[in-house]
């Protein structure tokens, strides 16, 4: 689709073949990014966490450390800034409760998972809600892989991966820790106790340069030093630490160093600035904390006679032929000494494959089919960087679904999961100018963080998150792309209903003869869809099925007189009855809330049903509100007829009327 094109005539109107906000597009498990920005927006974060949950297990950790490719396509990009859509994925994460694992039907088959990372982690949350035995074996004493011993605790703090792992734990998974492969069992020997074997070891072994000096004590490597940092060692760095590299990894190892009081903290790369492998804001927070980056230097050699002393590096003049195939030149006329009590590699990590028994690539990489991922050893799967080499924490994710389906296809048979791993679907283009210029900009709510000069003096968590208050008010900064009216075409009466009664001019005939609903002009408002005799639409992020979710959750456990509020805008402070349990489930328009949805409240123990309107002057869909008395009207003469007319009511938010009395004052 072109970029600045919109849904017209594409026939994108189908849920089967719908479009996809370019945030959601660019993620690699395509997360329903809209949809859980939506539920934030209207405070409901355990509807967000789910949405989330549905496609990506980690969401504590993605929240914090996930690379945002998301952000880089958000329509607000070229407005002012993109919405903290990651930040508002830990936010769901933090304020809400993880719901209860949910696993379909037991089933017979088994498959061992070796490495317990982000790509095992996924897998076998796929594989244990599809109703399958999982067992997890992990080298180290706790799960995580890079994630608990590479990302230092002021990025990643156990507690929050913790929170992700005993989640997917929570579905049945198996767990085997200090378990080597190659000393303790064999790939060989997993694949003869189980159906199907997955290898998800990720790279364990930091990379140094065959440099002069690299054998010296004080020189470390980038893993090995996180690690010990992980596992609360305390280390003697001296008062100079030079970091070789200029990845994120390096970000961390600088930043981990200024936290073991180090005062001079250096980091040499071969890269220049705009080169540098390490995300922007990585650098720039390195930067904030005192580290200083020294692009564009090649090291030849560590220098010290009984122990380190300095790094001697020439220039690089490039990196990169003129094919971006990796290539340095150097100008060794050109040399400079950077001093140091401590030299760490941080230049890339590779792949411990041996004892293993699987065939490997050049790279000493695990050989697989790139599509299913299959090895040529029967019955076992590779997955996740063991395979594709460093790649960010969502990629990884990515293969360990991708993992999963393909083990659940070959040995039941079933293919449907495996077949919608690639949806085909069209992205929404850039925010068209029309519409660009009547938007409001404002910048994205920056969240609380500790001083640099206070950070570098504990490992606790650098950033605080957003408050249920903040979280609500960056996610109402989403322009909802994508969401609004869907048509079934085949349900569809052409009788243009729709046409007459959405106020936006979304619903549109176009030179065929054919209804489409035009995405920019589609508020979402429900309009069409409470007024289609043919229920022919749907709302687009506020499906019937979600909706009874919501009412579900709501009436767990009520009681004999539990009162069920639908209410649009503002959370209500309802007016307290003696011995009535108010539960409040809220929509941006009433007209959302069907006939049907208010007899499921009932099936689900409410005892009563409280409309809480807009007033005057407060509606953010005006044109609705004469839609909304006929559909009060609809649902109360439907209860009349069988008798339960008196369990419905009919009020304005008392909170909205507070608000206007202050406001009038």
């Amino acid at each position: 689709m072109d970029s600045g094109s919109s849904n017209k005539g594409t026939g994108a109107e189908s849920r089967d073949d719908r479009l996809f906000a370019p945030c959601r597009a660019r993620c690699p498990v395509h997360v329903d990014v809209p949809g859980y920005l939506t539920a934030i927006a209207e405070s409901r974060f355990m509807d967000a966490l789910e949405i989330v949950l549905e496609r990506n297990p980690l969401p504590s950790v993605c929240g914090r450390v996930c690379l945002r490719p998301c952000e880089d396509g958000c329509r607000r990009c070229l407005l002012d800034e993109p919405v903290a859509i990651a930040a508002l994925k830990r936010a769901a994460a933090d304020i809400a409760l993880y719901p209860p694992a949910l696993r379909a039907r037991q089933r017979p088959e088994r498959v061992a998972i070796v490495g317990g990372g982000p790509t095992g982690l996924t897998a076998a949350y796929d594989l244990a809600k599809l109703g399958l035995s999982v067992s997890i074996y992990e080298s180290k004493p706790r799960l995580g892989g890079m994630l608990r011993y590479g990302i230092p605790n002021y990025r990643l703090p156990d507690y929050a991966l913790d929170r992700d792992i005993d989640h997917v734990l929570a579905h049945g998974v198996e767990v085997h820790t200090g378990v080597r492969i190659g000393h303790d069992v064999t790939i060989d020997e997993l694949a003869a106790d189980h159906d199907a074997v997955l290898v998800a070891v990720g790279l364990q072994d930091s990379r140094a340069l065959p440099i002069p000096g690299a054998n010296k004590p004080r020189v470390l490597k980038a893993l090995s030093f996180l690690e010990s940092c992980a596992n609360g060692e305390r280390m003697d760095l001296g008062e100079r630490v030079v970091v070789i590299g200029g990845g994120n990894v390096a970000m961390d190892v600088a930043r981990t160093a200024r936290r073991q009081d180090v005062d001079l903290v250096q980091v040499v790369c071969l890269e220049s600035r705009d080169e540098m492998p390490a995300a922007g804001h990585e650098v720039h927070e390195a930067e904030m904390e005192g580290v200083t980056i020294n692009c564009s230097w090649g090291p030849r050699e560590i220098l010290g006679d009984d122990g380190v002393e300095a790094l001697r590096a020439v220039r690089c003049s490039a990196v990169f032929d003129e094919q971006r195939r990796f290539n340095p030149v150097f100008d060794e006329g050109v040399v400079q000494e950077f001093s140091a009590d401590t030299v760490i590699f941080a230049i890339g990590q590779g792949a411990d494959v041996e004892g293993m028994g699987l065939p490997t690539t050049p790279r000493r990489s695990i050989q697989v089919d790139p599509v299913d991922l299959r090895t040529t050893v029967e019955g076992v799967y590779a997955a996740g960087d063991i395979i594709n080499g460093p790649t960010k924490i969502i990629d990884a994710i990515a293969s360990g679904h991708r993992a999963a389906a393909a083990i659940f296809r070959d040995i039941t048979g079933d293919s449907e999961i495996f077949d919608l791993l690639d949806p085909e679907n069209a992205v929404l283009g850039k925010v068209p100018d029309t519409m660009a210029a009547e938007l409001e900009t404002g910048r994205r709510i920056q969240m609380e963080r500790l001083e640099p000069w206070e950070a570098i003096r504990t490992f606790d968590e650098l950033e605080r998150g957003y408050t249920e208050f903040e979280a609500a008010r960056e996610a109402q900064r989403c322009l909802s792309c994508t969401t609004g009216a869907r048509l079934a075409r085949e349900k569809c009466a052409s009788c243009l209903t729709c046409t007459r009664v959405c106020p936006h001019g979304a619903a549109c005939v176009n030179m065929g003869g054919y209804l489409y609903f035009e995405m920019e002009a589609c508020h979402a408002c429900g309009a069409c869809a409470s007024q289609c005799p043919a229920q022919a639409i749907s709302i687009e992020g506020a499906s019937e099925e979600d909706f009874s979710r919501r009412v579900q959750r709501r009436l767990v456990d009520a009681g004999l007189d539990t009162a069920l509020v639908f209410s649009c805008g503002p959370v209500p402070d309802v007016i307290p009855e003696a011995g009535v349990d108010f539960r409040t489930v809220q929509v941006p328009c009433l007209l959302r809330v069907s006939e049907r949805s208010v007899l499921e409240a009932f099936d689900e123990g409410a005892s009563r049903i409280v409309f809480t309107k807009c007033i005057d002057g407060d509606c953010r869909f005006t044109h609705a509100q004469e839609l909304v008395r006929n559909r009060i009207e609809h649902i109360r003469a439907m209860l009349s007829e069988i008798g339960m007319s008196d369990s419905f009511k009919v009020t304005a938010s008392p909170q909205t009327r507070d608000e206007k009395e202050v406001d009038s004052r």
